[in-house]
């Protein structure tokens, strides 16, 4: 397992635009995950999608998202490579814009810790970017 903190990024926007942002299916949208499907189990949706591993293959992941506003979201991988890894993502309302931080401790079945680390890192990049263009749109 591998605990990672990434801390201090900030969305061009204010937190109900951010929450209106998360909680939009035709909005947010990430380019890693695809053939996205949502299913609710109670209050919480399970997002499945297919995600491309380092290797250049694909596996299919599941996640569970737990809504905790206005403070932020709770992922849990039920199935897939990362199956196990639990994080975290809260908010820092900040006027015009709004800050985020995400803790959490990923696990993988077939990608080495140093490697793990680098890759998550990079997907939260990824998403950070892709949800302050999408935050543009609404």
């Amino acid at each position: 397992m591998v605990f990672i903190t990434d801390e201090g990024s900030e969305f061009k926007g204010p937190i109900d635009k951010v929450w209106a942002l998360a909680n939009s299916e035709a909005n947010h949208k990430h380019s890693f995950q695809k053939n996205v499907q949502v299913k609710m189990e109670g209050q919480n949706p399970i997002l499945s999608y297919d995600a491309q591993t380092p290797s250049g293959g694909w596996v299919r992941q599941s996640i569970k998202i737990t809504y905790l506003p206005p403070l932020g979201y709770t992922l849990e991988y039920l199935d897939g490579d990362m199956a196990g890894s639990k994080a975290m993502s809260y908010y820092v309302p900040k006027g015009k814009k709004t800050g985020i931080n995400v803790i959490g401790d990923w696990t993988s079945k077939s990608v080495p810790a140093d490697q793990l680390k680098k890759m998550v890192l990079k997907n939260l990049e990824i998403a950070f970017n892709e949800d302050q263009e999408n935050l543009k749109k609404m």
